[in-house]
């Protein structure tokens, strides 16, 4: 419930951990969290939200499994982690969270229980920078920062709207320079060529939505089909993508002609929406300029080139440390597809071979940097708690966040752990935290 409250309405995680602190010890407001006889609920895995003690903390147990969830629920039994003083002695683990007892307790003497369902320690998927044999930091413990673009002097993204017949004719090529795509779908057109899509699912491509029809939000400028409504132009594509080609999900989206009305509808469903104005200075981290809802990019011009083109913006993200996006439609301009300013099928297929050769640029999908880009800033403003030695740092991701994401991290010297593991460090210079855990400890 803290996490919620705090997700859903604003509310820092500190006031949600004292509101259930006033809960617990309130016999009428902890009725459901255990009752004035404090036993807390049947089920404390939830503990601090439905299952907290009630008047007389020294009966309360906190539950049948009090803290059974460990330091990834930061928003669960606590600021950073059930279990802690007052819980059950089943798990007494825990840094500094809010106890079963309805208060906010030391660390628990016990181990802290492990992630429901998260793998902790293990390899992400982000590209490996080339820099190599760096030493683990052995300095004073803490000092956590994110590196930029998971490490990588700039990021880009090549983008293909409209799933048209130059795309699927040409798939093959494109796939073949071997950097990670998004092609936005419509959902009226996209059937007729799912093996394709399907294929470039399995390569690891990835698909974002572009409504079912192409429409402004008005119900103009419609590109395939009339517009019902805004709430099915969105979702009736979205679960297309996910019944035809067995998606679990679609993380991003593209604004139809760019029309920024999208961006409302667009933030209730996605963790980003692309537009199609551009600004030189590309995406920024930490920026608190750009809106993740209405992203820059570059709209390929026709017949542009590589080189004195495309290739500028790649040169340009290394030197300003951004991230840009590039988007093109048709490209091959003898097929006939409807597609807005061709460009031929080498110069795009040059400027992405250009971008993966020079190895320190993060060339990737929209929902892979988007994700990096939005958990910095989740991360950057983390809320820092100390037990003992230890530093805890506990975020909340944006709604609509894709499951299975890291972050890359320095820290001055101590252990990383999560969740109970030791985290490894990689010498390419870095730790890699999991995002859904929630919250990470630097100890000594």
């Amino acid at each position: 419930m803290s996490r919620r409250l705090a997700r859903d309405f604003g509310v820092p995680a500190i006031l949600t951990a004292a509101f259930y602190v006033a809960c617990a010890n309130d016999p009428i407001t902890s009725r459901d969290n255990g009752g004035a006889a404090g036993k807390g609920g049947s089920d404390a895995s939830d503990a601090g939200e439905t299952s907290n003690a009630g008047a007389d903390p020294t009966s309360g147990s906190g539950g049948s499994r009090a803290g059974s969830a460990g330091a990834s629920n930061a928003g669960q039994g606590g600021m950073v982690a059930n279990g802690g003083k007052g819980g059950s002695t089943e798990s007494p683990g825990g840094e500094a969270g809010m106890s079963a007892a309805g208060e906010v307790g030391a660390a628990g003497s016990g181990p802290i229980d492990e992630c429901p369902g998260l793998t902790i320690g293990g390899k992400s998927k982000l590209p490996v920078p080339v820099t190599t044999g760096v030493a683990k930091p052995a300095g004073t413990p803490g000092g956590l920062s994110v590196l930029n673009w998971a490490g990588f002097k700039g990021a880009i993204s090549f983008t293909f709207d409209d799933n048209l017949q130059s795309q699927v004719t040409h798939y093959a090529e494109l796939n073949a320079v071997g950097v990670p795509m998004t092609f936005y779908l419509v959902g009226n057109t996209f059937a007729a060529s799912k093996t394709t899509w399907a294929t470039a699912l399995t390569n690891g491509h990835e698909l974002g939505n572009h409504t079912m029809h192409h429409c402004k939000v008005d119900g103009s400028q419609c590109g395939w089909g009339a517009i019902t409504t805004v709430d099915e132009e969105i979702d009736n594509a979205t679960t297309l993508m996910k019944t035809l080609l067995g998606m679990p999900d679609v993380y991003t989206f593209a604004a139809p002609n760019g029309d920024q009305a999208w961006s409302a509808p667009a933030s209730e469903r996605f963790i980003l929406n692309r537009g199609v104005s551009d600004f030189a200075t590309g995406v920024m981290p930490n920026d608190s300029i750009t809106n993740a809802y209405n992203l820059p990019c570059h709209i390929a011009s026709t017949n542009e080139k590589a080189v004195g083109g495309f290739n500028n913006i790649t040169d340009d993200v290394r030197a300003r440390g951004a991230w840009r996006i590039i988007l093109a439609h048709n490209v091959d301009p003898t097929i006939t597809d409807g597609g807005y300013q061709p460009v031929q099928l080498a110069e795009i297929v040059g400027a992405m071979t250009y971008a993966k050769n020079l190895t320190d640029v993060w060339v990737d999908t929209m929902v892979s940097i988007g994700a990096y880009w939005r958990a910095q800033k989740a991360l950057t403003a983390a809320i820092v708690t100390t037990a003992g030695t230890s530093t805890t740092y506990s975020w909340t991701l944006p709604d609509h966040f894709p499951p299975g994401q890291f972050m890359r991290v320095k820290v001055d010297g101590g252990k990383l752990q999560q969740c109970g593991t030791e985290l490894t460090w990689d010498d390419h210079g870095y730790y890699e935290v999991a995002l859904d855990a929630g919250s990470v400890t630097i100890a000594p």
